[in-house]
């Protein structure tokens, strides 16, 4: 077989195994990023060793148990801008929805895979356009991203300018800026021309309906701007969640950083770990915290013993995630059934 007929052969098979060999790489450079982290950080495992055997789990405990508060305020948050929408869905239903999202962003390529389940599942069960449910993710997701840029502002007016020697003003108030002007468009969609830009764009032209849908549901949240103000105060509150999170780690390790330090630290993290090219910014999120962890003077061992706590947490909540996607169609299909019978009794009753 000639060199161009060989080519076409790669090149076919990429294309049909594309996602299986996206997937895999970024399953490599998650574990590759981890042995890194291990391999540089941890030189001394005594150390390592006796710092993990006078941790406080009592900390580790209350640093876990955030996790738990965070799911419902997220549960919450999306309940609010669901019924902004006229979308009735049960808290039960939301928060069970909530947990098995935090499996997919945790073991899907980015921390957006959650989302994309939650989209999934929400139109399935409320029996609405993917369209309609996408957009009430997505002035979820952003309502989240103002809190986290907002925090990020906060810390600078507190002192924290700098990572090590490298300035961090300019990257942060562009951030913030982007923000917010993405915020205004977003609550003000009809500035944005979409029917005009839709008619230019042959590709867009296809997917017409599609954009004309989250167009009048982004559009709708105009009239709601209550929902929009708890759901930015609920963003506000996760975000602070996520804080104490680390900082409640922390002290469990006797690392000397205040809680100001990490409101700093965890929107930059954040930030780093939706970049797409690991699994659920796996790897990402725990470099980046040693790098910036060392930067500000904590030793490299506690720094790596840190982040793969941190990391820990995130991968037992996934699994729970897991767990309540296994057997959660077992247990709707017993209620299912149960309901059926209910009626047969009904019926029988009124012959």
């Amino acid at each position: 077989m000639n060199e161009k007929g060989q080519n076409n052969r790669l090149i076919s098979f990429y294309r049909e195994n594309r996602k299986v060999l996206l997937f895999t790489l970024r399953i490599s450079i998650s574990l590759s990023l981890i042995a890194v982290l291990v391999t540089t950080q941890l030189k001394d495992f005594g150390l390592a060793l006796d710092i993990l055997k006078s941790s406080h789990i009592g900390f580790l405990l209350l640093s876990f148990a955030t996790h738990f508060v965070g799911l419902w305020i997220t549960a919450e948050r999306w309940r609010i801008l669901l019924r902004a929408q006229n979308i009735g869905l049960g808290m039960g239903t939301i928060t069970l929805t909530v947990l098995i999202g935090f499996f997919f962003s945790n073991f899907l390529p980015t921390t957006i895979g959650g989302d994309v389940y939650r989209i999934y599942d929400s139109s399935k069960r409320a029996k609405i356009p993917v369209e309609k449910a996408a957009s009430v993710i997505l002035v979820e997701r952003f309502s989240g991203v103002v809190s986290a840029a907002t925090y990020a502002v906060v810390a600078l007016f507190l002192g924290f300018t700098a990572i090590g020697e490298q300035s961090v003003i300019i990257p942060i108030v562009i951030f913030f800026s982007v923000t917010i002007i993405l915020g205004f468009l977003l609550i003000n969609p009809s500035l944005l021309r979409l029917d005009r830009l839709v008619q230019r764009i042959g590709f867009l032209n296809k997917i017409r309906e599609r954009l004309r849908n989250i167009y009048h549901t982004l559009r709708g949240f105009k009239q709601t701007k209550p929902a929009l103000v708890y759901a930015l105060l609920y963003s506000f509150a996760m975000q602070f969640m996520i804080i104490l999170n680390y900082y409640l780690a922390a002290r469990a390790l006797d690392i000397e950083l205040g809680l100001i330090a990490f409101i700093f630290i965890v929107p930059v993290v954040a930030t780093i770990a939706m970049l797409p090219i690991s699994i659920g910014g796996i790897g990402l999120r725990e470099n980046s915290l040693v790098f910036i962890m060392v930067a500000m003077g904590v030793i490299n061992e506690k720094a790596a013993i840190f982040s793969l706590l941190i990391f820990a947490m995130f991968l037992i909540l996934g699994l729970l995630g897991g767990i309540a996607y296994i057997i959660r169609p077992f247990f709707e299909r017993r209620a299912e059934a149960q309901a059926e019978k209910q009626k047969e009794i009904k019926g029988e009753a009124g012959d």
